[in-house]
């Protein structure tokens, strides 16, 4: 088992909606995303908490929870609202517990996990109390899918990760890749939430993810704080503009390898910079602005502009000039109003008479 470890939130519908930016910063190195239940439900807050993951960096996987009946519908009610998506997910999570196991059995489990393989062309992961991994034969599931396993010692508030040792053993599974330990935890006033230790690195967590943060951090772009993020063109021969956030007109072609300013996201279609020209997500790899939701998230800056240093949120000019191309750690930023009803934006950078620079003369490096 890897010495390395991910502390891991696991989140449903039944946490409302999820500002991830805190969990975040409550420890959290990563999120699991319910998606869908059986044949009829779907998360309403799914697509809006993947696409904040997405803009975090954070590793981010979707699961489907089984019903324990009609495998096929399941899965294919769970890859019609993950696919555009499925770049970033990687692997999907098969729960599959309590009555639906009773209901459908191993070979349930296994034709399901069967299917949602062929279906997103990934071995899927799957989920279960340990008891039920105890009290049934999953010997030859165990041999071909790895297991995330959920086993609690108290129903006690759990303050913040503290993973511990599995209280019993795993007897069916060859590998044992993730542990739910409590279902009761609290981050950042969010509770209860589920939390579990996943054994392995960010890149093992994303080794299958073709479009994740982790995964595509060899290119970088430098983008407006207020932006959503860039995308970078990856579809071989390039990609088409599109009119509005659908592929009803084309309007233009994007050469492959081009990197362009998002300021608007529609479903998984990206606007591009101010012209009404959109991009297609399944066409290339986008990266968040982690920012432009949060004003206290820090992120690097590039000043593009002459500017100066100021030890206060306003226009007077305390400090030292800033030289263009440099970059700067930002750990927050501010906004003021001058005299004329000018609104001014401030990165905080330092301390003292060089605490602040005018931030719309920098750029965030995503």
């Amino acid at each position: 088992m890897s010495t390395l470890k991910l502390n891991v939130v696991d989140i449903s519908s039944n946490n409302g909606w999820v500002d991830l930016s805190k969990l975040k910063r409550a420890g959290a190195d990563a999120v699991i995303i319910k998606a869908t239940e059986s044949t009829w439900y779907t998360n309403p807050y799914f697509e809006s908490e993947v696409r904040q993951a997405i803009k975090l960096g954070m590793p981010v996987k979707a699961y489907h929870f089984f019903s324990g009946n009609n495998y096929k519908g399941n899965v294919d009610k769970f890859w019609s609202v993950i696919k555009p998506y499925q770049k970033w997910l990687g692997s999907s999570i098969a729960d599959y517990e309590g009555s639906a196991i009773v209901l459908g059995g191993v070979d349930y489990a296994r034709k399901a996990l069967k299917y949602m393989e062929k279906v997103t062309g990934k071995k899927p992961i799957i989920y279960m109390g340990l008891s039920d991994e105890n009290n049934y034969n999953w010997a030859d599931v165990g041999q071909t899918y790895d297991l995330w396993v959920a086993q609690y010692n108290s129903m006690n508030a759990e303050y913040g990760f503290h993973s511990r040792a599995l209280y019993g053993q795993v007897r069916h599974f060859k590998r044992l890749i993730m542990f739910q330990y409590t279902s009761t935890g609290v981050l950042s006033n969010y509770q209860p939430l589920d939390l579990s230790v996943f054994y392995g690195s960010k890149a093992d967590f994303n080794k299958d993810c073709k479009g994740s943060a982790e995964m595509s951090s060899r290119w970088k772009a430098p983008v407006e704080f207020d932006d959503q993020g860039a995308f970078k063109v990856q579809q071989k021969g390039g990609a088409t503009f599109w009119s509005a956030p659908n592929n009803d007109k084309k309007v233009g072609h994007a050469d492959e390898g081009k990197i362009y300013r998002i300021t608007k996201v529609s479903g998984w279609f990206f606007k591009i910079a101010n012209h009404e020209m959109w991009l297609d997500g399944r066409t290339g790899d986008f990266h968040g602005n982690p920012v432009v939701d949060n004003s206290k998230i820090h992120a690097k800056i590039m000043v593009v502009k002459p500017t100066a240093g100021h030890a206060a949120a306003n226009t007077t000019v305390t400090g030292s000039n800033f030289k263009v191309g440099t970059c700067w750690k930002m750990n927050y930023y501010a906004t003021s109003v001058d005299s004329k009803g000018k609104t001014w934006h401030w990165a905080c950078v330092g301390t003292g008479k060089n605490k602040f620079i005018n931030l719309d003369k920098c750029r965030v490096i995503v």
